[in-house]
């Protein structure tokens, strides 16, 4: 009898699992089941840095790399133990400063090295920005403050989507509607993560306001960003994609010592396009070198690559103190410092006035602790910190 009890239990619970998931396919929830594969099955609670292989990718090619030259001082002064214990208990993977163009520390942590590539998260935010400034110097694109109904006539019927314009877009106060949470597994954002046609997700969303008059931070924006690069670079060469484009006009330029990946929603073969707000996989030395480039005013072996106006733009706040076009800021710090800034910790810094880079990419975050301006986690600052003695302990040990 209780043999008959717990098989009728089981059979039961089948049943109801199977009706769940029929029920989460036909609501449009299937990208749900590829979310459970790469988090929880691998371990995590959300996207990782390593999940590269879970999606179709491209390879963002690099030319005739360039070595970084050390500096005189390169790991002569060690992590001082407190930062060296925040960045093991947080599993980080690197933790790269270079000073005046030169590395000036560089430590990696097992099983992660120099050639290993993990995921930018929304570092990506601030390379998009980078390529649609390239784009208008290229031409592809009118203006930085072209409205975005130019490229996505989707939204021309829209009062406000036809006034909002693809600088208000980077500046995230376009009014796109959109909801970004990491954690909940039916919401627009996880599905733009794990989804299969990232495209048609964003321009599904509508416009809730006026453009220009409320920050509000969006992924979604950032991805709307990237189907216009993608129209605009299609306009003038209709097999390339936005890959190529950061390869010829930023990888190659900039001598990155690797290829890199940017992770697509589908295969190349039936339409994929790279998820510009997040993902694309490279080394801590080649990340060091986008934030390099910014410190440099745009300039890069003698040529003006980006141009200085458009840096000087992506740097100066705009509706919030903290944030201007992709980049994070805090101009009144003591050591002021502007930022690219991803999900789970993944950072490149920039500190202007000591001629500093920073690097930090890693598994997690402490998301509880903020910094002053209550935007910016408060471990940007030690790291910021920590940067700085570096380059005073070595500068006057010399």
């Amino acid at each position: 009898m209780f043999k008959k009890i717990i098989k009728r239990f089981a059979l039961g619970l089948l049943g109801l699992l199977a009706v769940a998931a029929f029920a989460i396919q036909i609501s449009g929830h299937g990208y749900f089941w590829k979310a459970l594969y790469g988090t929880y099955l691998q371990g995590h609670s959300t996207a990782h840095i390593d999940d590269a292989s879970n999606f179709a990718q491209r390879k963002i090619a690099t030319a005739q790399p360039l070595a970084w030259e050390r500096d005189a001082a390169f790991n002569k002064e060690p992590l001082n133990s407190a930062t060296l214990s925040y960045l093991q208990q947080h599993k980080s993977a690197a933790f790269l400063v270079a000073k005046n163009g030169k590395l000036l520390h560089e430590t990696y942590f097992s099983p992660y090295s120099e050639s290993s590539r993990t995921n930018s998260f929304s570092i990506a935010k601030t390379v998009t920005t980078m390529q649609l400034g390239l784009a208008v110097q290229q031409g592809l694109i009118s203006s930085f403050d072209t409205p975005i109904s130019q490229f996505l006539p989707e939204y021309s019927g829209n009062a406000w989507g036809a006034k909002a314009t693809i600088a208000q877009l980077s500046a995230m106060k376009a009014g796109h509607d959109w909801t970004e949470n990491y954690k909940l597994p039916f919401n627009v954002t996880t599905d733009l993560y794990y989804g299969r046609d990232a495209e048609k997700l964003v321009l599904g969303q509508n416009f809730e306001r006026e453009p220009g008059i409320e920050f509000e931070y969006s992924s979604g924006s950032t991805q709307l960003l990237g189907v216009i690069l993608k129209r605009a670079i299609q306009e003038k060469k209709p097999q390339s994609n936005v890959s190529e484009h950061l390869s010829q006009s930023l990888w190659q330029p900039l001598g990155m010592e690797n290829d890199a990946i940017y992770t697509l929603d589908r295969p190349s073969e039936v339409g994929g396009m790279e998820r510009t707000y997040c993902c694309i996989f490279a080394t801590a030395r080649d990340y060091a070198k986008l934030g390099q480039l910014l410190l440099q005013d745009g300039q890069w072996g003698g040529k003006q690559l980006l141009d200085k106006a458009f840096v000087e733009r992506m740097r100066k706040p705009d509706l919030k103190p903290y944030y201007g076009h992709s980049l994070w800021m805090d101009w009144t710090y003591k050591h002021p410092f502007y930022s690219f800034q991803g999900h789970q910790g993944q950072y490149v810094i920039v500190v202007p006035s000591l001629q500093l880079v920073v690097v930090r990419l890693g598994q997690y975050r402490n998301k509880a602790l903020q910094g002053p301006n209550g935007r910016i986690p408060l471990e940007v600052y030690s790291f910021v910190d920590e940067a700085v003695r570096l380059a005073q302990a070595t500068t006057s040990a010399k």
